[in-house]
């Protein structure tokens, strides 16, 4: 069933807001990385974002017969974490304030949500395209991406010559620029760094 949801939003859709948990579960993966990601960007403690995150999740699944979209679902998720975040912000600065009577020097702006919420979108597209990949290809471009390892690093780790991870990431690099767009692809590389072009 979940995999049909994986194609079928519409389908996905109705079976959250009925209730059925397997849709929540998929829902819940869906939107859960992005979001923790988005909420990192505000807040200042470790481990509140995830905090944020999942409670909103909870909240989108206590009024799940409110949307009718995920797209209205992605907004709800969004604003509501962004909210979220800024008051908690606004909360551990009054917490400093009132507990040491110290007054911080430097107050945080709130970020471009606009932009962030493109970031995130982006990063997320780049992890969907990468999951794609073939098997080797897919698992070097993890480590380079999502691990920060160098050639030679993923080349001990997986057994490989560093010419085989090489040539590996400018297949990768070759595929991810048909499949991603243009905004996505210069983030990818921007990411990756410069060693994935020698």
């Amino acid at each position: 069933m979940i995999e049909v949801f994986n194609t079928n939003e519409e389908e996905l859709l109705l079976a959250f807001r009925s209730g059925d948990e397997r849709a929540f579960d998929q829902v819940f993966r869906k939107f859960y990385a992005p979001l923790v990601f988005f909420a990192r960007r505000f807040m200042l403690l470790e481990g509140m974002a995830e905090e944020v995150v999942q409670d909103n999740l909870f909240k989108l699944w206590q009024k799940r017969a409110d949307f009718n979209s995920l797209v209205s679902m992605k907004a709800f998720l969004y604003i509501s974490t962004k909210n979220a975040c800024l008051d908690g912000i606004d909360k551990e600065k009054r917490k400093l304030n009132r507990d040491s009577h110290w007054v911080l020097e430097n107050d945080y702006l709130e970020p471009n949500v606009e932009d962030l919420i493109i970031h995130t979108e982006v990063l997320q597209e780049i992890r969907s395209a990468i999951n794609l990949l073939p098997e080797q290809c897919r698992k070097i471009m993890k480590m380079s991406y999502e691990q920060s390892m160098t050639g030679k690093e993923i080349a001990e780790a997986m057994q490989i010559t560093v010419s085989t991870v090489n040539n590996q990431k400018a297949r990768g690099l070759s595929l991810l620029r048909k499949s991603l767009h243009q905004n996505g692809f210069a983030l990818l590389i921007i990411l990756l760094g410069n060693d994935l072009l020698n």
